[in-house]
């Protein structure tokens, strides 16, 4: 189990007879400088604190905390060292001098930080502004803490890394609570956080923002890493503005089979943003060589990627060991405690106004990339998950043969693709599926079917292939497949299209799906839709809204079964009025749409 402390019931924690030393200079200060006062606390086996005031300037600062026997606490925003509390939204400034980080920990249990401004530091290896090593359930907590303007080779902010490669990836904590920042800062990898062998957590308002990396890792890098981030940020916003030059992710990559990671909603009036990042590969987040990633509930938006995936960039790195995996749902099924859905489920699990494209010229999977060659495995999901107003030459692409994405009761709508929509070329492993879901409303290259492969599938070996079930594909002037050569009948059941050319079946039907209102972007069916009650029930699948999953309307024929197609299941508002019971039942009898029927 995750071993977490919060920074609250730590200094709560704290015995009476801990220390208290004072710097600054005037009444009531103990040391002059916070090295000495790290140097008295070093000898305390108890949780110590040194307060830092504002009567004095820190400058050329390039503070060590090695060995200290107990918890040690470096706490800013006091006006002067008699104050009995920090000024409120008071930080004290702690200037490096360009060539060293600001604050470098070693071998020590638990620091603490809080009321804190780290700015200037500099390494040509680890942490510009914060360094830590640590094993054994070390832990470094920041609070109401910045850490900003500072270089390194790696970890341009802050580099955290567990001392022991044998330790468990909670041996070494990064914890961010309050309103902590690590922004504006620069590095080769990982310009704001680089973490190896550790863990990351983001609390409260904390976010990472506005660094620049000029390969890999904007926002963080992580290697064998276990990242979790459950903050509000800034307007939702926990990885903003960050930059990968010229590597993969700008908001985040993670790297190695050990990394896992969850990122999630606590409040449901403000969904988790993973938003305006940009890199070479994976515009949001770049996930390499066997590195898993959950996503429940949150919004990738306006990210953008020079070269592919521009949200979501996935590369299993000639890695056969694990599964380089990405699931993005709206359910909170699975996910940590803490995690809560949207109070408007339309608001939420959401990949929108992303891009891939350099210059003037589209580049492939606006949303996703899965790259994985012969013996490895990448794989993305997407449960109810809304893409919409993406653009690049494709929305979806696979690259290489062992790529599989998913897409489930998932709503596909008004995005821009060059070329095809959803490119699945064939391979020994590849898998394209898209069950229960619903297309619309994009803008595709001239000619150009929605799905840009051979139809081939084998129905008989865990969806290899491409495979549509229980979907509706309404995209006028486009066929479902850019080819119908050696399709499988079997991998393409209960539809409603415009266009089947290719397949004749009774279960493919040629009509207009009634959507609610596409104009405006609503694409829920209405009672006149002959998507309604139309499949063999497959409860399992997702739906857009988080609605029931599958719901029967008595009254209406069932085509093949009580599912509905697409991403919406239509329950009707008179199932929630207090004359159900005495609901006219031929006021449900189907009617075309113009016609005069209820």
């Amino acid at each position: 189990m995750l071993r977490v402390l919060t920074f609250t019931s730590f200094l709560a924690a704290m015995p009476a007879q801990a220390a208290i030393y004072r710097v600054g200079s005037g009444s009531g200060c103990t040391h002059a400088t916070i090295q000495a006062a790290v140097g008295a606390a070093s000898q305390s086996a108890e949780a110590d604190e040194i307060r830092i005031s504002q009567s004095q300037t820190y400058v050329q600062q390039a503070i060590l905390i090695d060995q200290v026997q107990g918890s040690l606490t470096l706490a800013g925003g006091y006006a002067t060292c008699s104050s009995g509390t920090p000024t409120t939204g008071a930080r004290t400034v702690i200037d490096g001098d360009g060539n060293l980080p600001v604050l470098k920990i070693l071998g020590t249990r638990t620091v603490s930080l809080s009321n804190l401004d780290l700015v200037d530091g500099g390494s040509n290896s680890y942490g510009g502004g914060i360094d830590v090593s640590g094993s054994d359930g070390a832990v470094l907590m920041l609070a109401d803490t910045w850490v900003r303007a500072n270089q390194a080779y790696v970890g341009g902010g802050i580099a955290v890394r567990n001392a022991d490669p044998q330790d468990g990836l909670d041996g070494m904590q990064l914890l961010l609570f309050g309103n902590s920042a690590v922004n504006s800062n620069s590095a080769v990898g990982g310009a704001g956080i680089y973490c190896n062998g550790a863990t990351v957590m983001l609390f409260d308002q904390s976010y990472v923002a506005l660094n620049t990396a000029s390969d890999v890792g904007g926002g963080i890098y992580a290697v064998d890493c276990r990242i979790e981030a459950r903050s509000s940020g800034i307007n939702g916003a926990i990885l903003l503005g960050n930059t990968a030059v010229a590597g993969a992710g700008g908001g985040l990559v993670m790297l190695g089979e050990r990394s896992q990671g969850d990122i999630y909603t606590i409040d449901p009036l403000t969904p988790t943003r993973i938003a305006g990042n940009s890199a070479a590969f994976g515009g949001a987040v770049a996930l390499l060589g066997g590195a898993q990633l959950r996503a429940f509930d949150i919004n990738i938006d306006h990210n953008t990627a020079s070269l592919m995936g521009g949200a979501v960039y996935l590369h299993a790195w000639a890695n056969s060991n694990a599964e380089t995996n990405f699931m993005m749902q709206g359910s909170t099924r699975g996910a940590p405690a803490a995690a809560v859905n949207c109070a408007d489920p339309e608001a939420c699990n959401r990949i929108h106004d992303n891009q891939a494209i350099e210059g003037s010229t589209p580049k492939k999977g606006s949303a996703i990339i899965v790259n994985a060659e012969a013996g490895e495995m990448a794989r993305a999901t997407f449960r109810g998950t809304r893409l919409e107003h993406n653009s690049g030459e494709t929305l979806s692409s696979h690259v290489n043969t062992n790529g599989q994405v998913s897409f489930d009761g998932a709503l596909l709508v008004r995005n821009t693709a060059s070329s095809v929509l959803l490119e699945a070329i064939e391979g020994s492993e590849n898998s394209l599926v898209l069950s229960a879901s619903t297309v619309s409303g994009n803008v595709l290259g001239a000619g150009r079917g929605v799905i840009g492969a051979g139809g081939e599938c084998d129905i008989s070996s865990d969806y290899r292939g491409t495979h549509v079930y229980r979907s509706i594909i309404w995209q006028e002037g486009h066929p479902i497949l850019q080819s119908w050569l050696g399709i499988h009948a079997e991998c393409f059941r209960y539809l409603v299209g415009n266009d089947f050319a290719g397949l004749q079946a009774a279960d493919l039907v040629v009509a207009d799906p009634v959507f609610a209102d596409p104009t405006s972007g609503n694409f829920e069916l209405t009672l006149y839709s002959p998507a309604i009650d139309f499949a063999p029930p497959q409860v399992a699948n997702s739906t857009r809204n988080h609605a029931l999953r599958v719901f029967d309307i008595p009254y209406i024929q069932d085509d093949f079964g009580p599912h509905d197609l697409g991403a919406y299941e239509f329950i009707p508002d008179w199932i929630f009025s207090d004359n159900f019971d005495g609901w006219c039942p031929t006021c449900l009898v189907r009617a075309a749409p113009g016609s005069s029927g209820p």
